[in-house]
């Protein structure tokens, strides 16, 4: 991908450069453009594994990557069969593995990028027991449609532990370092499917770090000294039912961060829980956001989550593989008592003056065993619970999460 020239270059090197960057980014929106209908296909996974998993931590910061659950659960189609594989097909909204393919593929060429200006690096691979034999065209598949890279080893020895580690931290930014060096194959483990997500992006118009100061937020455990980012700017701007909504601009002019303010008396669980949220997000119903010259106040957030979705996904509908005598993972070995032993997410998301950084890695283990009007002036202070999404052009989320606990000063 070519990378926007750097103005230190001369003014020939740089016309050359800047067109090659601008043709990148302009076929990067045609395929935004032809796949918006297989993309909007996963709304339906989106709303309903966002409202499964963010009501079930109420008053702690909690953040989702729907996204890397989306690359994990479409390599996952790959290796299993019968039901085991159309229990993961309805969760994912397709009828058979060709439209999960083209659609999967979809996702990867709309959203990857890394062109000098924003990083949005998509990673799959999977990691295999030497001890065990498996199915030359699955792997290969994985390879050519998720371009997962394939790892094999003796499970649970410190030489693969590490190289897993240094894998997640390598497509990660070292942003979940600490969740990572916590990262581990047991000996029992089969196989393993990893997926990543890492996101950095400057805003548009950044944050004045003169502007910044220490105020309070009202958190469910009590008041917070935090350092609150000051702007005075046109944004988008939405009332909703129970919420209020500012949209704040990334560089890469694809992306939004959205802010939802609850209505005082609402917790942002409520929001998610009684779909105002994601309908908002997803655009499932028509809205109409406003611009409005808005002073906004926003605490700088650092928010970190670890998420066991074993029983999420059975509340989803994914539940054979969970059992080794239902499962069906003949499409990766002949085995015939294997089933999915854990399934963990990571994700960070940091926010302060510059921008907005964020990164998700996904493992699921498979083991063996049993089981433009006048514009309106708002003033806008995040300064109780809230949620935030980073969202794509194709209102795709990234991240989804609630701020209960911002950064302390």
């Amino acid at each position: 991908m070519a990378q926007k020239p750097q103005d230190t270059e001369d003014s020939e090197t740089y016309e050359k450069n800047y067109a090659l960057w601008k043709a990148d980014r302009e076929l990067q929106t045609q395929n935004l453009q032809q796949e918006a209908e297989s993309l909007s296909a996963l709304i339906p996974f989106f709303q309903k594994s966002s409202v499964n998993i963010l009501t079930k931590h109420p008053e702690e910061n909690c953040v989702y990557s729907p996204l890397n659950l989306y690359l994990s659960l479409s390599m996952l189609a790959e290796l299993t069969g019968g039901e085991s594989r159309e229990q993961i097909l309805n969760l994912l909204g397709n009828e058979k593995m060709e439209d999960l393919r083209i659609q999967a593929q979809a996702v990867w060429n709309a959203n990857y990028c890394d062109d000098g200006v924003t990083k949005l690096l998509l990673a799959n691979s999977v990691w295999l027991n030497e001890e065990y034999s498996f199915v030359p065209s699955t792997l290969q598949t994985l390879s050519n449609v998720y371009y997962a890279s394939c790892f094999r080893g003796q499970m649970g020895s410190e030489e693969l532990d590490a190289a897993l580690r240094s894998w997640l931290n390598g497509q990660t930014g070292n942003l979940l370092e600490k969740q990572a060096g916590e990262a581990a194959l047991s000996s029992d483990t089969v196989a393993a499917l990893v997926s990543t997500v890492f996101y950095q992006a400057s805003w548009k118009d950044e944050f004045s770090e003169e502007a910044t100061k220490e105020e309070v937020f009202h958190s469910p455990q009590g008041n917070l000294l935090c350092d609150f980012m000051k702007q005075s700017k046109s944004h988008l701007y939405y009332q909703g039912n129970g919420f209020s909504a500012v949209s704040l601009e990334l560089d890469d002019g694809n992306s939004l961060m959205w802010l939802m303010l609850p209505d005082e008396g609402t917790l942002p669980e409520e929001l998610v829980s009684n779909g105002a949220a994601l309908s908002f997000l997803l655009w499932e119903e028509e809205r109409i956001p406003e611009t409005a010259l808005v002073h906004l106040s926003i605490p700088k957030f650092d928010v970190s989550c670890e998420l066991s979705l074993e029983k999420n996904l059975k509340s989803l509908g994914v539940t054979n593989l969970f059992s080794a005598e239902l499962s069906n993972f003949s499409p990766l070995t002949d085995r015939s008592d294997l089933y999915i032993n854990s399934v963990e997410q990571a994700s960070r998301v940091l926010v302060d003056e510059k921008g907005c950084t964020g990164a998700s890695y996904t493992v699921m283990r498979v083991g063996e065993g049993a089981g433009a009007s006048e514009e309106k002036e708002i003033t806008f202070t995040l300064d109780r619970p809230f949620l935030f999404a980073v969202t794509t052009s194709e209102n795709l989320p990234l991240f989804i999460g609630i701020v209960n606990q911002p950064v302390e000063t």
